[in-house]
């Protein structure tokens, strides 16, 4: 099985031909930052920073 492409419109009016994130549908150059998968990383990585920083004051 192959890995589908972005195909989001491009500035000179084609299609990316750039593979799909998993589970998205699009590139990560298309993706933006505010879809649920760019969310949903930006929480994941400020969660993981919030703990660093706790287990690094004690």
């Amino acid at each position: 099985m192959t890995q589908p492409r972005c195909g989001a419109v491009t500035q000179s009016g084609g299609r990316c031909r750039n593979k799909a994130i998993v589970g998205s549908g699009q590139c990560a150059k298309h993706q933006g930052a505010w879809t649920a998968y760019g969310v949903a990383q930006r929480k994941k990585k400020e969660a993981e920073d919030k703990m660093r920083r706790l287990r690094k004051r004690k």
